[in-house]
């Protein structure tokens, strides 16, 4: 076997280069928090691969998985489920947490207790979760926490991106104080699993909402790690604030969970703290971005669906051993709070599905007027003029400082649309059918062909997006106008109604203006194109006979000439003007097949 040859320089550069990567992040505050005793010696049979490196590394998926399954083996209250299978095929595996033995999704979702969902590795490289429910669920098991269990159910999902987990190297997130080695994030195909929830392209989250749907959780946590700017906070996190579709649900997460949740996080040296979104996309002197993020999203979407979901963005830029420790703090605190509180949780999420399904908000924008500034823990920073581009970039100092700042909220609603009865979804459309199904959406399937008149939206003008998003072609701009139509569905036709507790969801899927809408990601683009034609040897005649046979067409045409110089001096636009007037002219094009019963 021959082995190419590296200079000494090359050798250096790929030696030292992550330490490099490392050694160039902004400064770090140093940390001693209480939640270092959760931390157990290496002697401890059931330590994590992950403490055992002094929380500096974290497992790849077969040696994270053998540890899983030796813990599940040796203890009666843990179980190991499949939930899917990758793109890679890789086992996607759910971890299930239950005193009492109840691993059947049928015992789990009509169990008394709370069932509350922990995913990890939706986003590979940022796996502080997967350290984190290992260390949790190893202390419930054999570290003298199993009452937690008397408390609540758990699911944990401690990689849901496995593909992109083992991408994985020392180069995975130059932003990212540890682990050593990092996962990718985004799956075999490149697509982003957490902008995924709504078109539902990826095994991961078909797996995922398969989870939901199945066992009923009631309460949803995605764990993350944060891009971006520098701060005190080392745990972010959040849920949909007012605006969004569950005030129910916003209004018991901001009077119970959060206050709770702080104060454990507090109490154990951590800073918790919102997510953060600098406006400016570099400090936060211009304030700070609260999204409404639509239902693509883990958070979003778990809101459209009232099911209690938060979001937790660990800060990049502290050291991992903190995160995962931080963590750690959330979920055992989470469990306390959701059963402390649990009968307030379901009437406020009772409360939500019950709401009037009269209207609904399908797209949001920002406030005209910032909200009222806040509090912010922020990290001194300075403004360098670049060397090497001549531009200004922002230059974190490392020391802690307090800083007021504007709340810029995104919760106008830009767009509102009155729901129908019901929608129609033609049967030669099954991709998204099979969509509606994979949601859990409810409806019913034609036996027979059906005549009904429905509304549809016919597409005046657009402009598609130039540049793909998740494998995909969006619009960039579009109009449509409303159409009433009387169309024969076919049997294996859907009909679904918007009086059922995701009512709100399909409308998101179903309503063009909607960004997440099927329309939007590009479901429908076929109904783009024109198949049929008119040549001008039969335009010239037909155009005659038009005239003459009707008096009213010869004055509209006569007036447009006149009005529209430009039309005038187009035969196409001219020939065209009279093509759609015929009954030769595609009724189906530009009209979305998606039918509105009003």
């Amino acid at each position: 076997m021959k082995f190419r040859k590296l200079s000494l320089t090359a050798f250096c550069s790929i030696l030292f280069l992550p330490l490099f990567a490392q050694e160039i992040l902004p400064l770090t505050i140093p940390w001693s928090g209480k939640s270092l005793e959760l931390i157990v010696e290496n002697s401890n049979k059931w330590v994590t691969p992950a403490e055992a490196s002094g929380l500096t590394e974290s497992p790849d998926y077969a040696t994270t998985m053998k540890w899983l399954e030796a813990v599940s083996q040796a203890s009666s209250y843990l179980s190991i489920a499949r939930i899917g299978t990758s793109e890679q095929g890789r086992l996607i595996q759910l971890v299930i947490a239950s005193k009492d033995q109840d691993f059947s999704a049928e015992e789990l979702s009509s169990s008394k207790k709370p069932l509350i969902l922990i995913q990890a590795g939706i986003h590979a490289g940022e796996i502080d979760g997967k350290d984190a429910g290992m260390m949790l669920l190893r202390d419930i098991a054999f570290g003298g926490k199993s009452e937690l269990l008397d408390r609540a159910n758990l699911l944990f999902v401690p990689i849901l991106n496995v593909d992109g987990h083992e991408r994985s190297s020392e180069f995975g997130r130059v932003n990212q104080r540890g682990p050593k080695v990092m996962g990718w994030r985004t799956n075999a195909q490149n697509l982003n699993l957490n902008r995924d929830y709504t078109k539902m392209e990826t095994a991961g989250i078909q797996a995922i909402v398969k989870v939901i749907n199945t066992y009923d959780p009631d309460l949803y946590i995605d764990i993350h790690v944060t891009d971006g700017a520098d701060y005190q906070y080392d745990i972010t996190y959040d849920f949909v604030a007012p605006g969004g579709y569950s005030p129910g649900i916003f209004d018991w997460m901001k009077t119970y969970f959060k206050p709770e949740i702080n104060q454990a996080l507090s109490s154990n040296g951590h800073i918790p703290g919102p997510l953060l979104f600098a406006a400016n996309d570099r400090d936060f002197t211009e304030g700070n971005i609260a999204f409404s993020f639509s239902p693509r999203f883990s958070n979003s979407y778990g809101d459209i669906r009232h099911l209690p979901t938060i979001l937790i963005e660990n800060h990049s830029l502290k050291p991992f051993k903190q995160r995962v420790l931080g963590t750690y703090i959330f979920l055992e605190q989470s469990i306390i709070s959701v059963s402390e509180h649990f009968e307030e949780l379901q009437k406020a999420v009772a409360s939500d599905k019950n709401q009037p399904k009269e209207e609904l908000p399908v797209r949001f924008g920002f406030n005209e007027n910032p909200a009222d500034s806040i509090g912010f823990l922020g990290i001194e920073s300075e403004k360098v003029k670049s060397p090497y581009t001549g531009t200004e970039y922002v230059e974190w100092k490392g020391k802690p400082i307090n800083q007021t700042i504007p709340n810029i909220l995104m919760d106008k609603p830009e767009v509102i649309v009155k729901l129908p009865k019901a929608y129609w979804i033609p049967v030669e459309w099954p991709l998204v059918i099979e969509k509606i199904k994979a949601h859990g959406i409810k409806f019913e399937v034609l036996k027979e062909e059906q005549e009904m008149s429905v509304e549809q939206d016919f597409i005046r003008n657009y402009k598609l997006s130039n540049q793909p998003s998740e494998g995909r072609i969006r619009f960039q701009e579009f109009q449509t106008e409303p159409i009433n139509r009387t169309v024969n569905y076919q049997p294996g036709s859907i009909r679904i109604s918007t009086d059922q507790p995701l009512g709100e969801l399909l409308a998101i899927l179903m309503e063009p203006e909607s960004v997440d809408s099927f329309f939007q990601w590009g479901y429908f683009h076929s109904i783009l194109s024109q198949t049929e034609y008119m040549e001008t040897y039969i335009m010239e005649p037909l155009i005659a006979k038009m005239l003459t046979d009707d008096a009213t067409l010869k004055n509209q045409f006569e007036e447009k000439l006149k009005a529209e110089p430009e039309f005038a001096k187009s035969p196409r636009s001219i020939y065209r003007w009279f093509y759609e007037k015929t009954p030769y002219f595609d009724q189906q094009w530009k009209v979305i097949p998606i039918g509105k019963e009003r």
